[in-house]
């Protein structure tokens, strides 16, 4: 591709300027009337928002989840030029932005950037786009995805219509397509309308956005990460710490028992009367009761404790039965969650196969897809002064976690002398 223009540098300086200052600094969401042609994310197109809600209940998923984008992010792209580069008008690195990118692929196994497009054709500001707000469209005849929708309210977005669409603030922006030459860029964008109609061109232009997600069998246009094959759990673990607290507070105290006399068919309306009253008497964290009805004797009900077992032990091996669930679908070995104690026999060994194996089978499909996404928007990108600073570069590979590194984030202490400890 040739980075030759026939314009002189300082008017496409001043151009450049004043496409951005038009363009969104950040990634918001406009609200266009624009049809919803692509699939939901989910049946109610709510999945990544419940999914990332479900993370943020368990203490297990999110540990793991940050890890995760911690060996993702490794120390940051190879080359420090182009990771200390600025690549926004607010002054945002490269590096910057790797961080967000990192997080997006370790909860939903995919990331998305948008892309501002300068009056020559090439990309010449890049800014995270949350993931979960990502719709990409169905491809055309060709195969080939060339838009994708923004969202704001997904559930809104979900019906189909114009109408629905505009209330609830679809942007449908391009797909940004590396391969597609300067001159065939402008030649689009000088025909791009607005939601009334109105050719806009350049100045109107919403960037276009770039994207990429783990595709495995049944997920061909939205991620489906592998916690969804646990959520079960996922949702189950903040329940059984409820659970353990209340049990806690009471002291496992004896289960009651209840006996209403004087009919064994309660109207509703006694029913909500004794709800109210023996709720008081339990209290939203005391004792559990049973209630129940009968036809003589007493107006007065008779109570009957129950021993309760303990269930301490129970917790304990439920939880760690749900958190080793949570662990093994995120493909997170223990030792890197800092569970295991060093200076054990074999511990430092067995860290250095865990790190091992989580940079070589878990981390390296989704670092390579941001170093092949980040090359292809990085290539030709362009600054205000002409200039094409990337052009060259030779390396845009992320670095690795060392080992000690690795070993600080799990609380484990490395040897001196690197051999296993004994």
């Amino acid at each position: 591709m040739s980075t030759a223009t026939s314009t002189p540098l300082a008017p496409v300086a001043q151009a450049q300027r004043q496409v951005i200052k038009a363009q969104a600094l950040r990634p918001d969401i406009i609200t266009l009337s624009t049809p919803t042609d692509y699939p939901k994310w989910g049946d109610d197109n709510l999945y990544p928002q419940r999914l990332l809600a479900a993370y943020a209940g368990s203490g297990t998923a999110t540990v793991c989840a940050e890890r995760k984008a911690q060996f993702i992010e490794g120390n940051g792209f190879t080359d420090t030029t182009f990771y200390r580069a600025v690549i926004d008008r607010a002054g945002g690195t490269l590096d910057a932005l790797l961080q967000p990118v990192a997080n997006n692929t370790a909860y939903l196994e995919g990331w998305a950037v948008r892309v501002n497009i300068n009056a020559n054709g090439f990309p010449c500001e890049v800014l995270h786009q949350p993931k979960e707000q990502v719709r990409p469209y169905y491809p055309d005849s060709a195969g080939v995805t060339r838009w994708c929708g923004l969202v704001r309210n997904p559930a809104a977005v979900a019906k189909r219509g114009a109408t629905y669409a505009s209330r609830s603030g679809l942007q449908k922006v391009p797909v940004f397509n590396p391969r597609e030459t300067p001159e065939k860029r402008l030649e689009r964008i000088a025909a791009w309308e607005n939601e009334k109609g109105e050719v806009v061109g350049l100045k109107g232009y919403p960037g276009e956005v770039y994207y990429w997600f783990q595709k495995r069998t049944g997920a061909y246009l939205h991620p489906r990460p592998l916690l969804d094959a646990v959520l079960d759990d996922v949702y189950s673990e903040p329940n059984l710490k409820r659970s353990r607290a209340r049990d806690l507070d009471s002291g496992y105290s004896a289960q009651v028992m209840i006996t209403e006399y004087g009919t064994a068919t309660p109207t509703q309306e006694v029913i909500e009367a004794n709800g109210a009253k023996y709720g008081v008497f339990v209290g939203p964290d005391g004792s559990r009761i049973l209630l129940q009805y009968a036809v003589s004797k007493e107006l007065k009900p008779d109570v009957d404790t129950l021993t309760a077992p303990d269930a301490s032990k129970r917790y304990v091996t439920d939880e760690e039965a749900i958190k080793g669930n949570i662990r093994e679908a995120m493909q997170m070995p223990g030792v890197l969650l800092g569970r295991e104690i060093a200076g054990k026999l074999g511990s430092w060994q067995e860290f250095q196969d865990a790190v091992a194996y989580v940079q070589a089978f878990v981390v390296n499909s989704a670092q390579r897809s941001i170093e092949r996404g980040f090359e292809a928007i990085f290539r030709t990108f362009q600054r205000a002064d002409g200039s094409f600073p990337f052009k060259d570069l030779k390396d845009f590979s992320i670095q690795n976690l060392t080992l000690q590194q690795a070993a600080a984030l799990a609380g484990v202490e490395a040897p001196a002398d690197g051999n296993p400890a004994v």
